[in-house]
């Protein structure tokens, strides 16, 4: 047959299917499908840089929108969005329904750093997962101190190899002083330094620092800095790398976010939506000291029954994890009668309608001055525009409203109610917060684990400062439960003001100046059996409260330093510098509250720090091994024998309590007085779970999986602990050595040859935490970027505890010489470690 009428026919086929006949397809493969639909001129190719997948990405999408195509999906490889669908965004997708875009691990690559990179507005029962997003010309660089003049607040720099020079960042139009200038060393945020401003234009070879009312931006903080430290230079502006605006019922699952000028995932004005499995993270295999220049995941004007679920956020710049409860308008003068002119927030797309309930916020006090009901509205919902006026006629007359009074939904559901924070792990927060809960009515954060933040773990807070655009309501029915939170404002140098930063666990009301207040907006929260170790000031704090429950909590080395870090910014505090040091030398304060009951809380103990055996990660996973940190653990150093893994040595246990409340004894490897080497028991449920030896407690995040792969030289990075085999065409096989170590116990790769060009290399990494994954599909590996075909990912079989992944090297890697590799599994990413392909 004529091949041009096979393709005829070809075509004709796929016409008819997507018509609408009985054989209309449910998947669009975007590699594949874009040029036999006559959908666009070429397919989306992987792995081809000069290609732009941006005009092909949206093409493929509306074809599926407009046929009622399921999924969308494409070969797994590496796309780059070269051109910009927008001004303000590379890919723009709008009112977009029922579709799944499941890019089965791909790497996404979007040009300009300073614009959003995909944008999804009024989009509902959408399912966005299975990919990564980074930047080709990112919002930061990096470069190395070499002097520093505190007096005139400079700090000299030479370029870093791999990183451009600052002065590429002239090229964006950022607004505002927007620059940020963050300092590392050893790999570690300074702790006198945290988020300092820096004056654009950057040239020459000179940094020069802006005037901040931050804490950490003073020259007594920049003579800390030293020659041979790192600086992140960063700009803030154009918008968050993933931007979701109003919509309902969608998905967002295994999703890693590496670079991001704004918010990471910037969710906005959604409902029963879950995120599930997300990252943000540095990108793995770099140097990269940061991730998002913004908060990690923000679901800002939170609708009901929104899940964060399983996410990992490290190093992101600001908040990282929030749901939160904004103003939707200003009142522009006393109402008259039953009416009243507001300005809607001018960066919000949220309207007010008639049949809404609001809360009118007294600036001056934080209170709810008046709550009515609206029965009409001028201009009509559909009219309504960011910072448009629009007049409200309510259900009844409010004397005494003031403008810029605040107003605010006052239904649970415009506020997060039902929404659930769960099983996320948080990091290294290089500014700001872990969890932040502010505005926000029947909330719950549980299982969560936050390890090092710049300013306090969980947080919730009421904003009404006149010169500060976010602003929100009081929260209420806010339950902490059974999280776990270590270091907080321990990360760098606590930034905020210290109105704002007063507990690891704390709540804030601020009025129109920024001021405590003693009224008592907030109400009805239960903060119960969390574990708090480790921080500088209070334990737990509520202010402004209307009861609620403090229980079953454990804090242990609070108030380590409650006279550093004070920042009198706020005048009207409300206390002496004396008293104030007074309540932060105590484990738990209770401020200007009623009705709060403060009971079974435990501040006596010793702290226990749990991490797994390979990547040193402080979430576990079933069967995993795990070691355990302290002090007079064991009375000496025992060894199990060999094929055993008895849940006592020398007298010595360990028990694992989950979530549950179930206990069990951990198999053991070893026991020490300072380690104790322990196998996660099977069964342990996911969540957070208190481990203990003796009287030594700690916490530990357990998820269905924490991968991580070991290193030659135990430290987690460098070069893998891996063996490897040459297979012929024959059949034959021989061992090929991945690294060699020194009687010093320095490790260095060996470089390893693909042989014939029909010999298949295999490389077996070991490691742990892998066992429990849904799906040898969803263990996804590369090399050097590089996908590697993975054979088998699951247990080693002979020590218990002890995982194993095999993968084929591909002859494309040839010549590569030292590459990271990189191993995801069910959307969270093990510690890199290396090989070297000859």
């Amino acid at each position: 047959m004529n091949a041009d009428k096979v393709r005829s026919i070809t075509f004709m086929a796929f016409l008819v299917a997507a018509a609408g006949s009985a054989q209309t397809p449910t998947t669009l493969n975007l590699s594949h499908d874009l040029t036999t639909g006559g959908i666009a001129s070429a397919n989306m190719a992987p792995n081809t840089p000069a290609l732009d997948s941006t005009p092909l990405f949206q093409a493929g999408v509306a074809y599926a929108v407009k046929h009622g195509i399921a999924t969308v999906t494409a070969d797994r490889g590496s796309y780059y969005f070269l051109s910009q669908d927008q001004t303000f965004a590379h890919v723009f997708l709008q009112s977009v329904s029922n579709l799944t875009i499941d890019l089965q691990y791909s790497d996404l690559y979007f040009a300009n750093g300073n614009v959003i990179g995909l944008y999804c507005k009024t989009c509902s029962g959408v399912t966005f997962q299975n990919f990564t997003m980074d930047y080709i010309n990112l919002p930061f660089t990096q470069v190395q101190v070499t002097s520093v003049n505190a007096s005139a607040m400079t700090i000299g720099y030479q370029t870093i190899p791999g990183w451009p020079n600052p002065s590429t960042l002239n090229a964006y139009s950022v607004s505002g002083s927007r620059y940020f200038l963050f300092v590392f060393r050893n790999g570690q945020q300074l702790r006198q330094t945290a988020w300092i401003p820096a004056t654009p234009p950057f040239g020459g070879s000179t940094l020069q620092v802006g005037v901040s009312g931050l804490q950490g931006a003073a020259s007594s903080n920049l003579a800390a800095i030293q020659p041979g430290d790192t600086v992140v230079v960063a700009f803030r502006n154009g918008g968050g790398m993933l931007l979701f605006q109003n919509g309902s019922n969608n998905t967002f699952r295994n999703i890693s976010i590496y670079s991001s000028a704004q918010f990471a995932f910037d969710i906005q004005t959604v409902s029963n939506t879950t995120l599930d499995q997300l990252q943000v993270i540095p990108r793995p295999g770099t140097d990269r000291m940061i991730s998002s220049i913004a908060d990690g995941i923000h679901i800002s004007t939170s609708g009901a029954n929104n899940v964060i679920s399983n996410s990992i956020v490290r190093r992101a710049c600001d908040d990282a994890i929030i749901i939160d409860g904004q103003w939707y308008a200003t009142v522009n003068a006393p109402a008259s009668g039953d009416t009243v002119a507001v300005t809607l927030i001018s960066d919000s797309t949220d309207t007010l309608a008639a049949g809404m309930s609001v809360d009118f916020i007294n600036v001056a006090n934080a209170t709810v001055f008046a709550t009515a009901t609206i029965t009409a509205v001028n201009p009509p919902v559909a009219q309504q525009t960011a910072g448009g006026v629009v007049t409200l006629t309510l259900n009844q007359t409010v004397a005494g409203l003031q403008a810029g009074y605040g107003v605010i939904p006052t239904d649970p559901s415009f506020r997060g109610g039902g929404s659930v924070i769960r099983g996320n792990l948080v990091q290294e927060e290089v500014f700001n917060r872990g969890i932040y809960l502010p505005g926000v009515r029947n909330v719950t954060a549980t299982d969560n684990l936050i390890d090092s933040t710049n300013n306090g773990g969980i947080v919730i807070g009421q904003d009404d400062l006149s010169s500060y655009s976010y602003k929100t309501g009081p929260a209420s029915g806010v339950v902490i439960n059974n999280n776990v939170v270590n270091n907080a404002m321990e990360y760098g140098y606590p930034t905020m003001q210290t109105v704002v930063n007063a507990a690891a666990i704390a709540n804030y009301v601020t009025n129109v100046n920024y001021d405590y207040v003693t009224t008592m907006p907030e109400s009805n929260f239960s903060i119960t059996r969390n574990l708090v170790t480790n921080t500088p000031r209070s334990g737990i704090r509520v202010q402004s409260l209307n009861g609620g429950t403090i229980a079953g909590n454990t804090i242990l080395s609070a108030d380590l330093q409650p006279a550093s870090y004070i920042d009198l910014f706020s005048a009207s505090w409300g206390e002496t510098l004396q008293q104030i040091e007074a309540d932060f030398a105590q484990p738990i304060v209770i401020a200007d509250s009623t009705g709060v009951t403060n009971s079974n809380n435990t501040t006596t103990g010793s702290i226990l720090t749990s991490a797994s055996n390979s990547s040193g990660s402080v979430k576990l996973a079933p069967q995993s091994i795990a070691v355990a940190y302290g002090t007079s653990l064991a009375p000496a150093t025992i060894s199990a024998p060999p094929g055993t893994n008895p849940t006592s040595l020398g007298g010595v246990s360990v028990t694992v309590t989950d979530n549950t409340g179930t206990s069990r004894l951990a198999p053991l490897y070893y026991v020490s007085t300072s380690q104790i080497c322990y196998i996660v028991p099977a069964g342990t449920a996911l969540g957070v779970a208190r481990v203990t030896i003796g009287s030594v407690t700690g916490g530990s995040l357990i998820g269905a999986v924490s991968p991580g792969l070991s290193s030659a030289d135990g430290s987690g990075s460098g070069v893998a602990a891996a063996l490897a085999l040459r297979q012929s065409a024959s059949g034959v096989q021989t061992p090929v050595p991945v690294f060699q170590c020194s009687s010093s116990g320095a490790c260095t790769p060996v470089p390893m040859s693909l042989g014939a060009s029909t010999d298949l290399l295999v490389v077996e990494f070991y490691g742990t935490g892998i066992q429990g994954r849904s799906s040898l599909t969803n263990v996804v590996a590369s090399a050097h970027g590089i996908p590697l075909q993975v054979l088998y990912a699951g247990p080693q079989n002979q020590y218990p505890g002890l995982d194993q992944v095999n993968v084929i090297i591909p002859r494309s890697l040839a010549g590569a010489g030292e590459v990271p590799v990189v191993l995801t599994i069910d959307g969270q990413t093990a510690n890199a470690v290396t090989i070297d392909v000859m």
